[in-house]
């Protein structure tokens, strides 16, 4: 279960799907890795950040109520508040839907919960 909220009281601003989010639990860290002439290679790390992490989820058979609610907090929110079981989240949404499948794209901006 996914729940997404507006940042402020929106009786409007809430949706929740029936939904997990099949990456939730990923991590990497910032920076780059350069070879160099001499054969070896230079490690350019900066760290981790939760902000690296884009969370999908695929809701089959979406209604006409959870696309509308989900398109007025893409259109009104930047940032929307999710709960799931990786935490809770400051995020920024985009989704789409094709056929009978609801694909979201939830891009993690800082942890709430911690």
């Amino acid at each position: 279960m996914i729940s997404l909220s507006a940042t402020t009281f929106d009786i409007a601003g809430l949706l929740n799907l029936p939904a997990r989010a099949s990456d939730a639990y990923q991590a990497q860290r910032r920076g780059s890795v350069t070879a160099t002439l001499d054969g070896a290679s230079a490690v350019y790390d900066t760290g981790y950040s939760v902000s690296d992490t884009t969370l999908n989820i695929s809701h089959r058979h979406p209604t006409a109520a959870q696309i509308t609610t989900l398109r007025y907090l893409v259109a009104y929110y930047a940032e929307i508040i999710l709960c799931c079981e990786a935490g809770a989240f400051m995020t920024r949404a985009q989704f789409a839907v094709r056929g009978d499948i609801l694909s979201l794209q939830l891009r993690l901006l800082r942890r709430l919960d911690a």
